[in-house]
């Protein structure tokens, strides 16, 4: 596509080793362990366990014999911040492992000419390393930053390209012919059938692989020119030294992905930054002109929103339980990545409300303002207790409520604590 490639020696014999029983049996306990609801035949991961052997033999037999099918994908809708839904298409189970099976065996062949400015779904990469990457970038003086953004970009690949990409490591005609039955398998939507013209259904096991496939004559353009491109996933931002320097980039930029590549650049949401004087977001993170990182006004809502999904105001529930096996694992996940980030004075904020949530749980799942005053008593007052509603929200901020669930009564639940998670990471300003 217009970037020059050192010629390579090309992958002639694969398909062979995709339908190798050890690779399928490695490639469903990669389906396995993921998880994931059932596609279109409703068959679950539990179900087809139940016969792996013979799932496994029958996958095999299709793929040595050419007869192979993948079945339409199901399309579910999964809400974004902005209010919009994001498509996602789900493979059947036996599509999935098959999927895998072909990562497996493609992937190292690509790893080889991916660029080291490219982060997402690659192995022993993460999310963590573009950033500080960007950080980085930014320390040096390269202020101003190109924040692009791809209109649907899974969704608008070409086929036709993808592949012609895919050939330029791999010209198995089985294995090309087994991509495009993966891109070509159609949508089952509410009932209906939508064959795929383009792009590669976010959800597919393979999709990632294919997309950064698709995006590395990006990365070699921009490796080639000597441009500080940081890259995850179809996300990708440019620091520059120069307002001029950003304009001529993003020009070549949107040359390559829009005339040669047929994609679209977002015209409203890519910009040039100045970094010194204004934010700007990738990957959940706000990069403010302070140097400092942190989690972006979007990243936030969306947590709380979430949070106040797990603690809705009107359940009785055992709290401890509430906590031990739904909160827990959300704010774990959500720490572990956003507490990389500057600044120990939000996570303070957002522990203290999401305390004062679980308050207004126990309190409703209590009932009764006696129950309250019990816990009180046992932790030490000596007074009666006035009436009290239970269930209004400025009540579990009350002294009535902190004496009965102070932030010691947290620790002995076990509730995770975003400070704790953050000084660990930063034991520097602990």
């Amino acid at each position: 596509m217009g970037v020059h490639e050192p010629k390579k020696r090309k992958w002639y014999s694969l398909i062979d080793k995709i339908w190798a029983m050890p690779n399928l049996a490695e490639a469903f306990q990669e389906v396995k362990a993921n998880r994931g609801a059932p596609g279109v035949d409703g068959v679950t991961i539990k179900a087809f366990e139940s016969n792996l052997e013979d799932n496994l033999e029958a996958l095999q037999t299709a793929l040595r014999n050419k007869t192979y099918r993948p079945k339409p994908v199901k399309r579910v809708y999964i809400p974004k911040a902005d209010g919009t839904q994001r498509p996602l298409g789900i493979p059947t189970v036996g599509d999935r492992v098959v999927q895998a099976a072909a990562r497996r065996i493609l992937e190292p062949i690509f790893e080889a000419k991916f660029r080291d400015r490219s982060y997402g779904f690659r192995p022993g990469r993460s999310a963590h390393m573009a950033l500080e990457r960007i950080r980085e970038d930014l320390r040096q003086g390269y202020r101003y930053v190109i924040d692009a953004d791809l209109k649907s970009y899974f969704d608008t690949i070409p086929h036709d390209k993808l592949i012609e990409a895919v050939k330029e490591e791999v010209v198995d005609g089985s294995v090309l012919r087994l991509l495009s039955s993966f891109l070509q398998a159609g949508v089952m939507d509410g009932g209906s059938y939508y064959l795929n013209e383009t792009g590669t259904p976010q959800g597919g096991v393979i999709s990632p692989l294919l997309a950064n496939i698709y995006l590395h004559p990006l990365d070699a353009l921009m490796e080639e020119r000597g441009h500080r491109m940081t890259r995850y996933a179809d996300d990708f931002v440019i620091c520059c030294r120069s307002r001029k320097g950003a304009e001529r980039v993003l020009k070549s930029v949107i040359a390559l992905l829009e005339r040669k590549m047929g994609l679209k650049v977002h015209p409203v949401k890519t910009r040039i930054v100045n970094n010194w004087e204004e934010s700007f977001t990738f990957l959940g993170y706000e990069f403010k002109p302070t140097k400092w990182m942190t989690p972006s006004d979007k990243t936030l809502k969306k947590f709380k929103e979430r949070v106040k999904e797990i603690t809705r105001r009107n359940q009785t529930v055992n709290v401890q339980e509430l906590v031990k096996r739904r909160l827990n694992p959300y704010l774990r996940g959500w720490g572990n990545y956003f507490t990389a980030g500057d600044g120990i004075t939000r996570f303070k904020e957002l522990d203290a409300w999401i305390r004062r949530r679980i308050r207004m749980v126990q309190m409703r799942s209590w009932r009764k303002s006696r129950k309250l005053l019990r816990e009180m008593r046992r932790r030490g007052w000596k007074g009666e207790l006035t009436s009290i509603s239970m269930t209004r929200w400025r009540n579990s901020l009350s002294k009535h409520a902190h004496c009965a669930m102070p932030n010691e009564w947290f620790n002995e639940i076990g509730l995770c604590n975003l400070v704790d998670m953050y000084n660990e990471r930063h034991p520097q300003w602990g």
